[in-house]
Formats: C-alpha cells, sequence, structure tokens
C-alpha cells in the first residue's frame, strides 16, 4: 500500500474534528486513557465517529466509555490482536512486515458488528476480519501471556540489581525462550483457560477455544514449522523470530530494560484484569499471582496484595473491572450494550 498523507501533527485539534475513524495503533496500550482524554474535546458532534484501537486487550471498550463518557455519537472498535508483527527499518520513514494474520478478529461491542466498520477496515488491512467481542479480545492470547511469564522464567530470582553476562542471557524473547519460562508460559496459559471457562460456566456465550497453541496457530499456522505443543509453536514461529528482549548495560555486565511496555503494560493492563475476572468467577491462578508479585515489586508499584486482593497501594492505574462497577453478569453478556457499562461506572 502506498499513499501520501493528508496531514501529520501532534495537535488533536488539527486533525480530531475532520476524522471519520480515528485508528489508535503504535503506542502501548497503557497510553489509551491519555490519549482519549486528548481526543475528547475535539470528537466531531454532526456525525458519528469510529473509534478503535490496536489491540483491544486492555479492556480498550471500558477504558474509552470511562474517558469519552459519551460524549458524542462514537462507535468503539478494535483489532483482538495486531494485524501483522512488524518492526522499525528507520524510525519515522520506513518498516517491515514480519508475519501477517491468516485472519483478524474485530471487536465490537455485543460482537456482532452492528455499525458495520469490519467493511471500512477491509481496504485497509486486506485480511479476512472476523466479529468478536471486546471480553473475548481482553482475554485472548496476547502480550500479558507471554512476556510476563517468559520475563518471569529469566529473572524471578534476580534482585533487580545485580548484572548479567550477557552471554548467560537469551537475546530472541520467543525464539529462545528457555525451560524455565516456558514452563511458567504454559501454567498462565491453563489459568487462563480456566478462567474463560469460569466465565461460560456463568453464562458467557463465547465458544472459542482460547488455549494458547489453538489461538497462534489460527494466526500462524504456516509460519510454524513445529506444531508439537505451545513451546514449540512459540520457539518455531518465523513471524516471532526477530523479537528481542531489552538490555541496557551497566557497569559489569547488562540487565533487562524495566521501563519497556513488557513490564509496565503487560502487568496493570493484563495479568491484573484477568486477575480480577479469576477472583469474580473463583478461580485459583497461582502463577498469575506469583508473576504479579514479582513484577510489581521490580516497577515499584502494589497491585495485588500478600493477601491476594486487589487492593495495593496503585490498584487503581490498573483495569479492575470490578473496580469499574462492572460484575460477574455484565462481563457474561458479552459486553452486549454500552449503556449498562456507563450507567455501572457513573454509579
Amino acid at each position: 500500500m502506498s499513499c501520501k498523507p493528508h496531514l501529520i501533527t501532534s495537535d488533536p485539534a488539527q486533525c480530531i474534528p475532520h476524522s471519520d475513524i480515528i485508528f489508535i495503533a503504535g503506542v502501548p496500550i497503557h497510553h489509551n486513557p491519555a490519549l482519549l482524554q486528548q481526543m475528547k474535546p475535539h470528537l466531531p458532534t454532526n456525525k458519528k465517529v469510529y473509534i478503535g484501537s490496536v489491540c483491544a486487550y486492555g479492556g480498550f471498550d471500558w477504558v474509552a466509555h470511562r474517558e469519552l463518557d459519551h460524549c458524542c455519537d462514537y462507535s468503539l472498535f478494535g483489532t483482538q490482536l495486531i494485524p501483522w508483527c512488524c518492526g522499525t527499518l528507520e524510525y519515522g520513514k520506513t518498516g517491515l512486515i514480519i508475519g501477517a494474520k491468516r485472519m483478524l478478529r474485530i471487536a465490537t461491542e455485543g460482537g456482532d458488528d452492528k455499525d458495520g466498520i469490519k467493511d471500512l477496515l477491509q481496504p485497509i488491512l486486506r485480511q479476512n476480519l472476523v466479529d468478536t467481542d471486546f471480553l473475548a479480545s481482553a482475554l485472548w492470547p496476547n502480550n500479558p501471556s507471554l512476556h510476563p511469564p517468559i520475563l518471569y522464567g529469566l529473572f524471578k530470582d534476580w534482585d533487580g540489581k545485580s548484572p548479567f553476562d550477557p552471554k548467560d542471557l537469551p537475546v530472541a524473547i520467543y525464539a529462545e525462550m528457555t525451560d524455565a519460562s516456558a514452563e511458567a508460559t504454559c501454567a498462565l496459559d491453563v489459568e487462563l483457560v480456566a478462567i474463560t471457562d469460569g466465565l461460560k460456566a456463568a453464562g458467557w456465550k463465547n465458544k472459542d477455544d482460547f488455549t494458547f497453541k489453538t489461538c497462534v496457530c489460527e494466526n500462524y499456522l504456516d509460519q510454524i514449522s513445529d506444531h508439537t505443543d505451545t513451546v514449540t509453536c512459540i520457539r518455531t514461529n518465523a513471524a516471532f523470530a526477530k523479537h528481542k528482549i531489552p538490555y541496557q548495560q551497566v557497569e559489569g555486565g547488562v540487565v533487562p530494560v524495566i521501563a519497556h511496555k513488557f513490564f509496565e503494560t503487560d502487568l496493570p493492563f493484563g495479568l491484573v484484569t484477568f486477575k480480577d475476572i479469576a477472583l469474580m468467577c473463583n478461580v485459583e491462578t497461582p502463577m498469575i499471582d506469583a508473576i504479579i508479585l514479582w513484577n510489581q515489586k521490580l516497577i515499584e508499584k502494589e497491585y495485588l496484595t500478600e493477601a491476594g486482593t486487589l487492593e495495593g497501594a496503585n490498584i487503581d492505574e490498573c483495569i479492575v473491572p470490578s473496580r469499574m462497577g462492572f460484575d460477574l453478569d455484565y462481563l457474561t453478556g458479552g459486553g452486549a450494550s454500552a449503556e449498562p457499562a456507563a450507567k455501572k461506572m457513573k454509579a
């Protein structure tokens, strides 16, 4: 695809009022609240505007309604995953696509795309687009299902300061996944499926298989060379091969970069959300708990208490559906209507 942008600007007043589709892309999702706040005063009020995110995990619909408060006629959407695994060749100029999805789920409220966003996205994304709802996107195996357990397997015993010999550490986060990381990833996979099963038992009508192997094969079947199990599907996925763990040089060696989305986004916008829903469903999550307690210490936050409650000092930084006014009855409806969400958030 080749095109010339009409406008490149950092000023929302220059672009938002004229927009028909607003697509938040290329930024870690923990920036979504601030971006939505910047948009709000400039959203058009004389037409419907589509507002979406790549990706839709992290409760994009909950966050958008909280920040925008139904200020105009908008329709929310999001991609369940990134359309492509991609990277930067030259910052601000050129990039590359490493692996395109075989199909892409588009989340809308209710999961039935009543406003027809897929037809508008089709010429842009040029992929097979299918319907899903936002809750499925919040729980679908994605960054929080991979980055935290892989890093936990590598660094769970690290004191947060001592340098490592770079020769002792993997560079590629997926292709060189260690056995300890693989064990943690598979344990988290089991817990996440248990959470989705708990929701289904409570009335959620979603029929999808949330096991990581099924999900990754759905998107990358032809790019995986060994389909034996979850671990081999991660290690041998060509689309994953170029993704690296960020390290920084310090005296005596290297340490992982903590000020990075791997540590700062996937916890408050991923694992904490999983934990809250697990508590609603009475599902035990020992691996998720262990990763949260470990990760929050590294970033000097407290979300989960030692008692296992989401009442830590910094919990309001997280996407916690129960604290946003959502109960299990609402969640198991698949977020079918924005109106109950808006009413509960204002209550």
